[in-house]
């Protein structure tokens, strides 16, 4: 580790603290083989094996359970002050205090190796104490020490950093996600000195490596204001000279000065994202307690003066009454369209059950009325507006779901110079045949990417299709190659890939399965069950989908990668109630799980778990997450 490195620590619960210490030998070693269960995986040649429990070598009479209470387990309760020595008393390096311990949530997500090296110290404490010249030494945390050791796979997309930027805040939205998170999910406000900050997140630059595509583990995102720290743009600086990828900031427009603009479009290629929310300065101000509302709604001519693109945010909150939310929305849209906006994006409100005791929002009403409200601006405003998550339009409004549908056309781009319009649909590309909409995306994908020179593409306008040549090299703001996507051609959503079915018949052939429960979601549903019933992939199975309540957030939040363990844990075992049968295998979409590479749900909890629980096969169908 560099001097220069920033020390990356975490607590450690000493006994009496937590309950997750050990209270005997056997337990220690049955502690420690619960935490390597959760990071790997036995086997006996190519066979996974599952483990429950285990002997000890000197005692193969007694079957020790991994996942009852272990024998002799206290809780970790006793042990504190053994021997009458109050361990409290001892001094702590001047640095070690809890203020400057990381959060280990972080840790358990995309490197649960760091929490393997908590629980087993842990554990450890809870039997023996260290000594240092003969004396206990109280030991209350652990710091990492070669930081290159601690890399992890990545993407190298510049947000893994930019995320680590926003610890703080100057608006207070009456919408924001802080003020509904579950406890254990809440950001934190700045609790640390800047110029600690500063330090962690210059290491995360330095360690930041887009050759090896590796970096220091990313983090859970933030809802806070990034160029609201005082190092935004030399941290921004920095990183610009590790990589000559697009930023992509989501920002709340409040810093959005024209001084702070010139300082962006140095780094150039950039992408905004500005959390508008209304075009008008007393609403603005209402909706989001902005001191200054004017600087984000006049900074959207001077960033496109200033050749950045962006998009505007809207989340749609009634102050006065929908009707009044509902025209400033189309006002908003409407400004944002005539000031080069590349899209508006549209963020249905929701809510969590922390947010409020009553239902701030009678959503059933308000949710269709905004979809409806969309459809009408989108034929007068001057970019796509599109409805966010964007499956929720096609649940509302079409009953042929996954198609290709163009619902807008970015500006000067490579396809709305090529003439392509709202409501035609991708046939074909190159002459390819376009079946369902995420085919469509990758290969306009490719496109944008490649050298491959003008194609045709062919669509259906109407009642008639016609043949439509797109230059990928012919646009201009506000798009970009760069920062653009699908050569400006946007659509409901990502929709639902054919290639899942096959790897979801691949994995019921592999289990023999017969009897199958897949777990979905209210959104996917619709699409799953037409595509299941278009396919003859599963032929003999008896094929049950549920929809697991989201019971971690509650409540209108039922997007399924927002689901927990426990949630689908409850979906189980209420089916087996209900049903009175078992099925032969449980298939779940691997989306709440992707956070990290090591299967953990939003609470860090591993996957396996589920089936530890109910007791039944569990099968995870790889698939990527949907975020809009």
């Amino acid at each position: 580790m560099s001097r220069e490195d920033y020390v990356f620590r975490y607590r450690v619960d000493l006994p009496g603290e937590s309950s997750a210490g050990a209270a005997s030998p056997a337990a220690m070693a049955g502690e420690l083989l619960k935490s390597l269960l959760d990071v790997l995986i036995p086997c006996s040649g190519d066979q996974e094996l599952k483990v429950d429990g285990f002997k000890l070598l000197s005692d193969r009479s007694v079957v020790n359970s991994l996942y009852q209470s272990m024998p002799g387990h206290s809780g970790g309760k006793e042990g504190a002050g053994r021997e009458g020595r109050d361990l409290s008393s001892l001094p702590a390096s001047p640095r070690d205090t809890l203020e400057g311990y990381q959060d280990i949530k972080n840790a358990a997500l995309f490197s649960p190796l760091i929490e393997l090296v908590k629980k087993q110290l842990e554990s450890l404490l809870s039997l023996v104490d260290l000594e240092c010249q003969g004396r206990p030494v109280k030991v209350d945390g652990f710091r990492l020490k070669d930081l290159s050791q601690w890399l992890v796979p990545s993407a190298c997309d510049p947000s893994e950093v930019i995320e680590h930027i926003g610890t703080r805040c100057n608006c207070d939205c009456v919408f924001c996600y802080n003020k509904g998170a579950p406890p254990s999910l809440a950001l934190r406000g700045p609790n640390r000195k800047v110029s600690e900050e500063y330090e962690e997140i210059m290491t995360r630059i330095r360690y930041f490596s887009p050759g090896a595509r590796r970096s220091l583990f990313p983090g859970l995102g933030s809802t806070c204001e990034v160029l609201a720290h005082p190092h935004a743009l030399d941290f921004l600086s920095a990183l610009r000279e590790k990589t000559g990828e697009p930023f992509r900031i989501a920002t709340n427009g409040s810093a959005l000065t024209r001084g702070n603009i010139q300082k962006l479009a140095s780094l150039k290629p950039v992408y905004l994202d500005i959390s508008l929310n209304s075009s008008s300065p007393g609403r603005r101000k209402r909706l989001m307690q902005d001191a200054k509302p004017e600087t984000a709604i006049r900074s959207l001519p001077l960033l496109r003066d200033a050749g950045i693109p962006f998009s505007v945010v809207v989340v749609p909150w009634p102050l006065k009454s929908q009707a009044e939310m509902l025209e400033d929305l189309e006002r908003t849209a409407v400004y944002a369209g005539a000031n080069d906006a590349r899209m508006v994006q549209v963020s249905l409100p929701g809510y969590s059950r922390y947010f409020s005791p009553a239902r701030p929002l009678e959503l059933e009403d308000l949710w269709p009325a905004t979809v409806a409200k969309v459809r009408e601006i989108r034929l007068r405003c001057g970019c796509p507006v599109v409805i966010m998550p964007g499956m929720y339009e096609e649940y509302l409004s079409r009953p042929k779901k996954n198609v290709p549908e163009v619902i807008g056309v970015v500006r000067n781009s490579p396809a709305h110079l090529a003439g392509l319009k709202p409501g035609d649909v991708i046939r074909g590309i190159a002459g390819i045949i376009i079946k369902n909409r995420p085919q469509a995306r990758d290969i306009l994908s490719l496109l944008q990417r490649g050298r491959s020179g003008a194609v045709s593409v062919r669509v259906q306008r109407g009642e008639t299709e016609i043949e439509i040549r797109i230059d990928p090299d012919k646009h201009a703001y506000p798009y970009c190659k760069l920062t653009g996507s699908h050569l400006g051609v946007v659509f409901m959503g990502t929709g639902l890939r054919s290639g899942y079915l096959e790897r979801l018949g691949e994995v019921i052939r592999a289990r023999g399965a017969r009897k199958v429960l897949f777990l979905s979601s209210r959104l996917v549903r619709p699409v799953f069950e037409q595509m299941i019933g278009e396919s003859h992939f599963f032929g003999g199975i008896d094929l049950t989908i549920e929809v697991p309540e989201n019971k971690f957030f509650g409540g209108n939040i039922f997007m399924g990668d927002l689901l927990v363990v426990d949630d689908f844990i409850s979906c189980i075992a209420g089916y087996i109630r209900k049903t009175g049968t078992r099925p032969d295998l449980v298939v779940i979409p691997s989306s709440p799980f992707n956070l990290g590479q090591w299967g953990r749900d939003l609470t860090g909890r591993c996957y396996l778990d589920i089936e530890r629980e109910v007791g039944v096969p569990v099968e995870l169908l790889e698939c990527s997450t949907i975020y809009d």
